[in-house]
């Protein structure tokens, strides 16, 4: 490990070097680009919204102030025909030499932002800086003057068709009086309004038809502004445009193509069609070929557009994520024909309805062999996975696994030790609620799953062996893109703990720890709510939050009272099995902001609490915390830190757990050249217990205290190299401690403090980044 690190800091002090000769290849009488410095006094304008406009930037940079990628740029030699130099000056970037031009074209452009913000009496000066040594710094200086606001908006329709739809919908306007003028808000109400108008049957309505006349001469920094919506336009072969009203149009026939071949269609557009067959359901058309090989119900439940029906753009859309969902087809296009001359009683036009369904294939399998990491413990794993698209004709997935693993871990005196994992998991997923009850159009609006599991997975250690029988009924359903739902009203799981380590067990005994090693049912109801922006986020900052409640054994222990007396018994027991009742919530917050194409840094935050009471004081181990390892505190192996400033030393393993987590991780992560990432964090927090242990030194330094609790948060720092491959991403992180909770008090800071040793670190190898 510190061979590889030592590489890496090798070739990046030789970076160093290049970087700081950065005018190497900047010619006589130009100037290397040294800085972009944006002066504005406008307070609700970020320099980074401003900083867009800005049409030449500097080089990049990495922590702040290191031009990495001038400095690869830089070590190249200047015969370019060479292969390594080609390749330095590929992963490199060349250096961004001053242009009077592209400075001009900033202002102007900086100017048209402020004016489209309101900003109609700004000015932009632009300031040359000759530097030495061949660099500049260019200084825009912004005087934005007052912002003009919205006065009144008045409405000009000029298609009587339309002026009820129009005026009926102004209430949900984005233009308010006394709102700063924005060029980007009348857009987005332009869109609002086509948006609106499509969702009510004017299929032909575009943002072309909506267009403002804004008036700012009538003082006190106010706008006027008009919003006008003229009549629809035609072309005539060899005619002048004619001008009509807007007119709705409804659906005539809707077609469902079942197995479409674009350029099967596109080569033989005159007899495509005439290859397949036609089955009439529920009023549609469904066109297949040889065979159609799910019920027709199953496209039916996931349409929203019928033949008799206004045309509406959310619905469109709606149906073809519901179908695109259903896993049955590579891809769903949703196309209209308008049919010409052709106008009912209502003066509605008609449309015809073609849903493109190119077949996915159904039944898949695949065997793995692959490397593992967990925690960043590191093993190699075989595995057979099938799944079947269609299981019940019905659409629903069904997914079967087996799988075998073995892991290296180390343990507290460096040695080495394996794990054994073998298992598998079977899981049927269904595109609907089943449910005693009916649920009206819940399938449409909401998307919902239901799904069956079991699962089987024996786990052998040198300290316990262990088997883990599962049985799942849960529920999954989007709220909104953003926002899935997930509750298991079933979820029961036998444990069995039919070997475990005489050391190990004379270690834990004595204490409530030995109850989480013993044979124990969980059957437990829970409820997981995920808010997740990443998929519409892009390149863009994006949130994620994840927070899940989990209740257990309060069913069985209403039975077990019901069927049995066991009053003068220590516990209830069920089928001769003792089973855990607790509470357990926690909630995970993550936070990711992209800086420029090159810097991001990535923030979380993570609580967890698991209360046990009744039939077993004690959270089983399967549902107790830990932290350290490759995606925790990293500067810990994994399951070796806590609870508390407690350090267990007679053990051989580490396998610190606990009832409550705390941790909060930032990381700043930059590209360096071709796979090649680089990253500094720093980590806190810690694992606690809630209940005593009735071990005293555990209950002294472990039971978590609010006037205590904050003076044992563990604190780790680092820095990490990473290979992304696009797929997937190797890591491998060095982390220091720089707080340990363990030592006295007082002596516990040990980063700039105390001499780094050899046990003040961890490195952990890893696959996907920490979070």
């Amino acid at each position: 490990m510190r061979s590889v690190y030592l590489i890496i800091v090798s070739v990046l002090l030789v970076v160093l070097v290049g970087a700081c000769r950065s005018t190497k290849y900047v010619p006589d009488g130009a100037y290397l680009l040294n800085k972009v410095e944006i002066e504005n006094t406008a307070k609700d304008l970020t320099k980074e919204e401003l900083k867009y406009y800005v049409r030449q930037k500097e080089n990049v940079k990495i922590l702040g102030f290191w031009r990495f990628h001038l400095g690869l740029y830089n070590l190249s030699g200047k015969d370019d025909s060479k292969g390594f130099n080609k390749w330095l000056r590929k992963i490199g970037e060349e250096p961004v030499l001053y242009d009077e031009l592209l400075k001009q074209k900033s202002s102007e452009q900086l100017g048209i932002f402020l004016k489209n913000k309101g900003y109609y009496q700004a000015r932009v000066t632009d300031t040359l800086i000759v530097q030495r040594n061949k660099k500049a710094k260019v200084k825009y200086t912004i005087n934005p003057g007052e912002r003009y606001h919205l006065n009144k908006l008045d409405y000009r329709i000029d298609d009587d068709s339309i002026r009820s739809y129009i005026l009926a919908d102004t209430i949900n306007t984005l233009l308010k009086s006394g709102k700063p003028f924005d060029a980007d808000l009348h857009d987005d109400e332009r869109k609002r309004i086509t948006q609106s108008m499509r969702n009510q049957g004017f299929y032909n309505f575009r943002k072309d038809f909506v267009y403002y006349m804004a008036d700012s001469a009538i003082g006190n920094y106010r706008v006027n502004d008009s919003l006008i919506i003229v009549k629809d336009r035609i072309q005539l072969a060899g005619k002048a445009d004619s001008i009509i009203s807007h007119k709705k149009y409804k659906i005539k026939d809707v077609y469902f193509i079942v197995g479409y071949d674009p350029q099967q269609a596109l080569r033989n557009p005159d007899t495509y069609f005439s290859q397949f067959d036609t089955l009439h359901f529920e009023k549609c058309k469904i066109l297949y070929g040889e065979n159609i090989n799910f019920r027709a119900d199953v496209l039916i439940n996931s349409n929203y557009i019928f033949p008799g029906d206004l045309f509406n753009q959310e619905l469109v859309d709606k149906t073809q994520l519901l179908l695109s969902e259903l896993q049955l087809f590579r891809f769903v296009n949703i196309r209209f024909k308008e049919l010409e001359g052709e106008i009912d009683g209502d003066g509605h036009g008609a449309l015809e309805c073609f849903i493109q369904l190119s077949s996915s294939k159904i039944q898949s399998y695949t065997v793995q062999v692959e490397g593992t990491n967990s925690s960043g413990n590191l093993g190699a794993a075989g595995s057979f996975k099938y799944r079947h698209k269609n299981f019940l004709r019905g659409g629903e997935v069904f997914d079967m696994r087996f799988r075998v693993a073995n892991e290296n871990q180390v343990a507290r005196d460096k040695q080495n030790f394996r794990t054994l994992e073998v298992g598998g998991d079977a899981k049927l997923t269904i595109p609907k609620f089943l449910v005693p009850f009916k649920i009206e159009n819940f399938r449409k609006r909401y998307n919902p799953r239901t799904n069956f599991s079991l699962s089987y997975n024996y786990q052998r250690r040198p300290d316990y062996t262990r088997t883990i029988a599962n049985g799942k009924i849960g529920y999954s359903w989007k709220s909104s893109p953003l926002v899935t739902h997930y509750f298991a009203p079933i979820d029961f799981s036998v444990v069995n703990v039919p070997i475990i380590d005489s050391l190990f067990n004379d270690r834990i005994k004595d204490t409530y720890l030995k109850y989480s090693y013993e044979d124990h049912l969980i059957s437990s109801t829970s409820y997981s709510f995920i808010y997740n922006e990443q998929a519409v986020a892009g390149n863009r900052n994006f949130h994620f939050l994840q927070a899940n409640i989990q209740s257990a054994g309060n069913i069985l222990d209403g039975l077990s009272t019901l069927i049995s007396n066991n009053s003068d018994a220590e516990y209830n027991e069920v089928f001769g099995i003792r089973y855990a009742q607790y509470v357990k919530a926690d909630i995970d917050w993550r936070y990711h902001m992209n800086v420029n194409k090159i810097n991001s840094f990535a923030y979380r935050f993570f609580l967890g609490v698991g209360y046990p009471y009744g039939n077993l004081n004690v959270l089983p181990f399967e549902k107790r915390y830990f932290s350290g390892g490759a995606n925790g505190i990293r500067a810990w192996p994994v399951r070796g830190l806590g609870p508390g400033s407690y350090e267990e030393t007679e053990l051989d393993y580490y396998n610190q757990t606990a009832d409550i987590k705390i941790e909060a991780n930032a990381e700043y992560r930059f590209k360096l050249f071709w796979l090649l990432e680089g990253a500094f964090f720093i980590d806190a927090g810690n694992i606690w217990t809630i209940r005593s242990s009735g071990n005293d030194e555990i209950d002294t330094k472990g039971l978590f205290k609010f006037n205590q609790f904050y003076n044992q948060i563990a604190v780790g720092v680092g820095a990490g190299a990473r290979l992304d491959f696009n797929y997937f991403v190797f890591r491998l992180d060095m982390g220091v401690k720089a707080r340990n909770p363990v030592l006295p008090k007082g002596e516990r800071w040990i980063l700039g403090v105390k001499p780094i040793r050899w046990d003040d670190m961890a490195f952990n190898f890893a696959i996907g980044y920490p979070f």
